[in-house]
């Protein structure tokens, strides 16, 4: 099995699209804007996605953020999205540096522990030491793998997301 993690460009596909399509619009908290989108919405979208990872084009007081596809044999099966940086206000809403979410086809095989170490690859090399996620905490799958993959339980928000810390 060949696994892969490929960060978004304006160049991706039809292949893509479909995927996303297979994760609901806010699942779990993650949000997937591409959820019922048209294909040329989407192809905006990749733009747009591409610009904030390089912090450009974006609202006020946002921060910079990237978007990670993972492939398993050349086929898309999930997405991240890596922060640049943490705050207090995101933070104050429950959002922490990392998100993630697995098209429902690909759910229960494993994939989400496979994304969540090729996330962490990726941050070592970005030269991240640590990463937050707020996690639901009614989402058991993704509590699992935080929990197997050497994220700390630091705390809970407002009765409803678990918060993990994971040194990278």
């Amino acid at each position: 099995m060949e696994v892969t993690l490929r960060q978004l460009t304006i160049g991706l596909g039809a292949q893509e699209y479909a995927m996303l399509q297979e994760i609901g619009a806010s699942e779990h908290g993650f949000t997937n804007e591409v959820s019922g989108m048209s294909y040329a919405e989407y192809r905006a979208w990749l733009t747009q996605q591409d610009d904030w990872s390089r912090g450009e084009s974006m609202p006020e007081s946002w921060i910079p953020q990237t978007t990670y596809f993972l492939y398993v044999n050349d086929e898309p099966v999930g997405i991240a999205r890596i922060r640049h940086t943490s705050s207090e206000a995101l933070e104050a809403q429950g959002v922490g540096n990392f998100g993630y979410g697995i098209a429902r086809p690909y759910r229960g095989k494993g994939y989400g522990h496979l994304l969540f170490r090729e996330v962490l690859k990726k941050c070592r090399q970005l030269g991240y030491t640590k990463i937050k996620s707020f996690v639901h905490i009614g989402n058991a799958a993704s509590n699992r793998i935080f929990q197997q993959n050497g994220a700390r339980h630091i705390g809970v928000f407002h009765d409803e997301k678990n918060i993990y810390e994971t040194d990278v």
